[in-house]
């Protein structure tokens, strides 16, 4: 009698780990669905260095090939127009998430021989390089992020003088990559998606002066 009772609680705790083993899996299966592994690799033209946006490695710059790059700096990196290599300097975007669920973003200048990181600018998008080889940003500018016209937080942000948004249009700053000094600014409305790159970017700045 008490070897049958004991076999059938022994039988009812087997069958509970099983559940239990089940249902941790699926659990699990449902999470990777949810969070796909994550591995991008962007070259940053002109270089041996990538820009790597990984869910398995830190993110970051790297040194090599997507299978075997080393890391350099960790950090979220721009990488296409938001980085640009002058000599052993490289100019580029780092992304900031803050607490309060804003993305920043500062202009940075990194050493690709010491690979000491240094911010030049903060709030400032760099949107690539004109015809005559400037950097070109955006200045006192605010990562867009979620419903940029109600979302309190981000105007909040920008009254307190982090930004630079007026009625009068965005700052374009023009920078001198050998020496990283602002050369010219000027104030413009237009929409950086549409003719910035014909009005900034595909000319030099003699041209963009007039």
């Amino acid at each position: 009698m008490r070897r049958t009772k004991f076999s059938v609680n022994a039988l009812i705790l087997l069958v509970i780990i099983f559940f239990a083993i089940i249902f941790f899996v699926t659990v699990k299966l449902v999470d990777l669905a949810y969070h796909p592994a994550r591995n991008d690799y962007y070259r940053i033209e002109g270089t041996e260095y990538a820009v790597r946006y990984s869910s398995l490695l830190p993110d970051g710059i790297y040194k090599g090939s997507q299978t075997t790059g080393v890391l350099q700096l960790e950090g979220r990196f721009g990488y296409d127009w938001g980085a640009a290599a002058v000599g052993d300097t490289l100019y580029i975007n780092e992304y900031i998430s803050t607490d309060l669920g804003l993305m920043l973003c500062d202009l940075v200048r990194v050493d690709l021989n010491t690979f000491e990181k240094e911010t030049l600018l903060r709030n400032t998008v760099l949107q690539g390089t004109c015809a005559s080889g400037e950097l070109v940003c955006i200045g006192g500018s605010v990562m867009p992020g979620a419903h940029p016209e109600t979302n309190a937080l981000r105007r909040l942000y920008v009254m307190s003088g982090d930004g630079d948004e007026t009625a009068e249009g965005r700052l374009i700053l023009f920078i001198d990559p050998q020496t990283a000094e602002i050369v010219w600014s000027v104030r413009d409305d237009g929409d950086a998606s549409g003719d910035f790159e014909s009005r900034y970017l595909a000319r030099t700045l003699e041209e963009v002066r007039g």
